[in-house]
């Protein structure tokens, strides 16, 4: 074997003449085009994208060269210099993004780049300004968009200012380009040639580690190799490469993370991958969450500073979700919406232990941070655009938490509303787990042995059961195929033996066999404890039911849920606020 080290533009366009070339059993092209953009943020970034093998057939192995997708006509033709065992995937993303020449074309969006740039109040004067914004940006900003093959890709720069990757590894069609967009926006034309053309084309400064197998490698040791590459090739997470950035200091991150979850049950069901745990240290340390950013954000300066107290915290704020919440994290995550929620919340966990307040003042503050998760789903807050919500809420959190009442409220909470969707909400969406949440926080008892049910520590396993069962349904006057009952309001948790007996049975059946067991004022006190009072008592122990009567106790069940959220200061949305929450 021999080793070597070649820019990473240079190898794709040996790729793309032919020079290099793939042996016939290499599996076909596989990536999405989310995995293109972020290799092309690394090549931005001048990150490493790891290294090449490569194979040098000889003549005694003859492995049928294949040439690589999108290569040009005559690439075929080409004899190869050396075949790719390894970088198949990275080179053809190479090729789609220089040439163009794939089924997907790729584009810079000038427009958000420049509002980006703008919002960030940014200097285009300034070097140390542009450097700063080109530090925080990443793939997840979309500056890059992905379309299906244009027949005329460069007419959509003036149409929608989109710059066709291509355009930028061509310096005389880069010129071009930003003259003609300076003849419709100059200042456009400005960001573009002093923030784009420097830094958004690709540098030969990218280098690619390239192992080359020798040509007398025999074809069964060939096949080995390529196996194993095949079975474990994947693209490194930012927790990956920030593992392997701290591994020379010593620090062995996934052994930490393992410790930590040993140790703190409640983080373990918060943090399935670790990334939750490295936010959380980059925020106690004043530093961008953004998980593209981690790898230059954590250090071993700040892991070992904070590690201990971030497990700690996001352990303390998993349990007091838990508790009041109803979040169930000591038995799973299955409640789970929002992960990213934790690191602010932990660094103002932190903050709360440090005040010398009284316990009415502390519970006080608990029922406020309560709030705050609930509105984080109701808005669907952290579904986008995460890093710079976790630093901004730290802050405003703390503020409302240091007055009484809610002179100091985040202003987003004003757009907090209860969607007209929640009686249609499915169990497994954001909105059908914060109706499970709120059945759990109020530590329900199955309705036919008494014990406690739900998601939560020292309880009996819980399962969900539908109330008007599915099979029971299909045979309900006025319901038809494509009616649902699969509604978050149409649950309530019992334990898994009592959801076998109940499967498919009339809900009367379950009432009666609940009173008579229980008795009819334990019984109906249970009940109650689901949501469940005596008007919908009264519609469940009807013998024949039909589908208007489905109708009212799903309306009304889902109107017992909201007056629980009302005490929390949520209001159901008007007309115009809830279609609005339901097209996003």
């Amino acid at each position: 074997m021999s080793g070597s080290l070649e820019p990473y533009t240079a190898l794709v366009k040996e790729a793309h003449s032919g020079a290099l070339k793939l042996p016939a059993f290499q599996r076909d092209w596989k990536w999405r085009r989310n995995q293109v953009m972020l290799l092309f943020d690394s090549i931005r970034q001048r990150f490493p994208i790891g290294s090449f093998l490569f194979l040098k057939e000889g003549p005694d192995v003859d492995l049928s060269p294949r040439e690589f997708r999108g290569s040009q006509k005559n690439a075929r033709a080409q004899t190869p210099s050396r075949l790719v065992l390894d970088g198949q995937q990275r080179l053809t993303a190479g090729i789609e993004l220089f040439y163009g020449s794939g089924s997907t074309h790729y584009f810079v969006d000038l427009q958000r780049l420049f509002r980006l740039f703008k919002e960030g109040e940014h200097d285009i004067s300034s070097r140390n300004s542009i450097n700063k914004f080109l530090y925080n940006l990443d793939a997840e900003d979309g500056y890059l968009l992905a379309k299906p093959r244009q027949s005329d890709p460069q007419s959509l720069l003036l149409k929608s200012n989109l710059l066709w990757t291509p355009t930028l590894f061509d310096e005389d069609e880069l010129s071009r380009a930003i003259r003609r967009i300076g003849n419709e926006n100059k200042e456009l034309a400005d960001f573009c040639d002093f923030v784009v053309r420097t830094n958004f084309r690709p540098s030969d400064s990218v280098i690619i580690p390239v192992t080359v197998v020798g040509e007398d490698t025999t074809v069964e040791a060939i096949c080995r190799i390529f196996s194993t590459l095949n079975s474990t090739g994947k693209i490194l997470t930012p927790f990956e490469i920030v593992a392997a950035v701290l591994f020379p200091d010593e620090i062995r991150l996934q052994e930490d993370v393992d410790v930590a979850k040993e140790a703190y049950p409640y983080y373990s069901q918060i943090d399935e991958f670790g990334d939750i745990l490295l936010q959380t240290i980059a925020l106690f340390d004043g530093k961008d969450t953004k998980k593209a950013s981690l790898p230059k954000t954590i250090t071993k300066h700040n892991y070992r500073l904070h590690y201990e107290e971030a497990a700690k915290y996001l352990n303390e704020a998993g349990k007091l979700m838990t508790q009041k919440a109803g979040l169930g994290l000591d038995r799973s995550s299955e409640l789970l919406v929002y992960p990213v929620v934790f690191p602010p919340m932990a660094f103002v966990m932190r903050w709360l232990e440090q005040r010398n307040w009284s316990i009415e003042r502390k519970v006080a503050a608990e029922r406020k941070l309560v709030r705050w998760l609930y509105a984080a789903i109701l808005s669907r807050r952290y579904q986008q655009s995460t890093h710079d919500k976790q630093a901004k809420d730290k802050n405003e959190i703390i503020r409302w938490l240091e007055t009484d009442g809610d002179e100091h409220i985040p202003s987003w909470f004003a757009d907090v509303f209860i969607p007209r969707s929640l009686m249609e909400t499915a169990p497994s969406s954001a909105l059908g787990k914060l109706v499970l949440c709120i059945l759990n926080s109020e530590r329900p008892a199955d309705p036919l042995t008494q014990k406690q049910v739900g998601f939560g520590a020292n309880v009996e396993p819980t399962a969900k059961h539908h109330i008007f069962p599915t099979r029971y349904m299909q045979h309900v006057e006025g319901w038809s195929s494509s009616d649902n009952n699969n509604l978050a309001v149409n649950i309530m948790l019992v334990e898994a033996e009592t959801n076998a007996v109940w499967l498919n049975s009339n809900p009367s059946e379950q009432i009666s066999q609940s009173k008579s067991i229980l008795g009819n004022t334990t019984s109906e006190n249970i009940y109650r404890n689901h949501f469940i009072d005596g008007d919908l008592l009264r519609i469940l122990s009807k013998e024949k039911k039909n589908k208007e009567d489905f109708q009212y106790f799903i309306e009304a069940r889902a109107g017992l849920i909201e007056k629980k959220l009302n005490d929390y200061g949520f209001q159901k949305a008007a007309i115009a606020q809830a279609e609005e929450l339901e097209l996003e």
